[in-house]
């Protein structure tokens, strides 16, 4: 029962744009973590494990936002009940990450990824197909934004999903669970790029070096016979159709647009980027305390940031937005670290920090690290808080948690 409301609190925020039911569907992912951290107390399920620095820092920077909504001029209301909001989320995510082992949070992310992709199927199916077949000579890109969302989001959410959702083709041993993550994983890639999110492209490209490199091993993957026969296949197919392929992802990418093409300050991000700089320097006292929780929003400031890592130096202010920051970069490396090198291809943990490694990628280009409004969002806090208990756990000498290894079969 935890595991449903934590996967509805998450597939709700879905939702959080659509016209009409966002801020419904936003409110009912709150009560829902409600539910579930209240269940977890009832039922005694939840583990006595100390406050993690992650949790610290991150209920600091709730307070923060707490005290700065107090002090707001403008929208004070507005901007007391989402930090209220985002503070209560990270109580009841406490809470969950104590009751909910790493392993399910990250199962429980890849059914909710699955369920975003059949939810946009059934929505919007059609434009995202006139998304991925762009036509010659046509005027402007048609991108495919279900539910309202940006394509920013669009790539930020079912990129992360895409690597949830391969992770359970690995670990799980149920070959028609693995067929239909293995087509939900495809359907998220080809949303990403039909929404033509191009820094998502980029950041699971990293986050697939990262696996490659530090999880599974480069010379063990070559060495894989399927990988050598599907390699030359792949080279053969690009090299027959150099062209088309060429012509379609220059369309697709939109390349030699004026305003997203190549040679353009990644799509005019980094005049967006000296802009945000130049604003943290504009007032002392919000350059060490910050201004609150979506301060940094465009309807506040007047642009967008177009960074998670502007956008939470401006609502955090230097000092704590460079903790929260911290935080986010050494998720991977804690990740790795949980499980012994040799293991990790065989590890419940797979795949982990390629996907922190996506986020933190991603997050240069967008501004979604930080927040509780989508699926991809509130699934990284659970995950950092739980990967924060995990390493203690893992640390003291009773754990609460097996570790997180699955050991080799025993030669016969």
């Amino acid at each position: 029962m935890i595991e449903l409301l934590v996967g509805m609190a998450c597939f709700f925020t879905f939702f959080s744009l659509a016209p009409g039911v966002g801020p419904a569907m936003q409110a009912a992912a709150v009560l829902l973590q409600f539910g579930a951290a209240a269940y977890a107390v009832l039922l005694n399920r939840v583990k006595p494990i100390p406050a993690s620095a992650t949790e610290l820092v991150m209920y600091v920077v709730g307070v923060a936002y707490i005290v700065l909504g107090m002090l707001r001029q403008e929208d004070a209301l507005e901007a007391m009940v989402i930090s209220v909001a985002f503070m209560s989320t990270l109580i009841f995510i406490s809470i969950i990450s104590r009751a909910i082992s790493l392993e399910r949070l990250l199962d429980i992310g890849a059914v909710v990824a699955l369920l975003c992709v059949l939810t946009a199927i059934a929505v919007d199916h059609q434009k995202a197909f006139a998304a991925l077949v762009p036509r010659a000579g046509s005027i402007g890109l048609d991108r495919f934004m279900p539910l309202g969302a940006t394509p920013a989001l669009v790539g930020y959410i079912f990129g992360a999903g895409s690597i949830l959702m391969f992770r359970r083709v690995i670990v799980s041993s149920d070959i028609r669970q693995r067929l239909l993550m293995a087509g939900g994983a495809l359907f998220a890639f080809l949303f990403v790029l039909a929404a033509s999110a191009r820094s998502s492209l980029v950041a699971l490209v990293a986050a697939a070096l990262v696996a490659l490199t530090l999880e599974f091993g480069l010379r063990r993957v070559l060495s894989l016979r399927w990988v050598k026969i599907a390699g030359v296949s792949f080279i053969a197919f690009g090299i027959a159709f150099a062209d088309k392929i060429s012509s379609y992802f220059t369309r697709m990418l939109d390349l030699e647009s004026s305003t997203r093409g190549i040679g353009t300050g990644a799509t005019g991000r980094t005049e967006l980027w000296a802009r945000g700089i130049t604003t943290l320097f504009d007032s002392p006292v919000a350059f060490v305390f910050g201004d609150g929780f979506r301060s940094s929003n465009s309807g506040v400031i007047g642009f967008s940031t177009e960074s998670s890592y502007i956008s939470i130096l401006l609502d955090s202010g230097a000092f704590l937005g460079i903790a929260v920051i911290l935080v986010f970069l050494y998720s991977p490396i804690k990740a790795l670290s949980l499980v012994p090198r040799q293991n990790r291809p065989s590890s419940s943990l797979v795949l982990l920090a390629p996907f922190l490694t996506f986020l933190l990628v991603e997050s240069i280009f967008s501004r979604y690290l930080l927040g509780i409004g989508n699926p991809t969002s509130l699934l990284t806090l659970m995950l950092l808080f739980s990967l924060s208990m995990r390493e203690r756990a893992n640390n003291a000498v009773q754990s609460p948690w097996p570790r997180a290894v699955i050991a080799p079969k025993e030669a016969k």
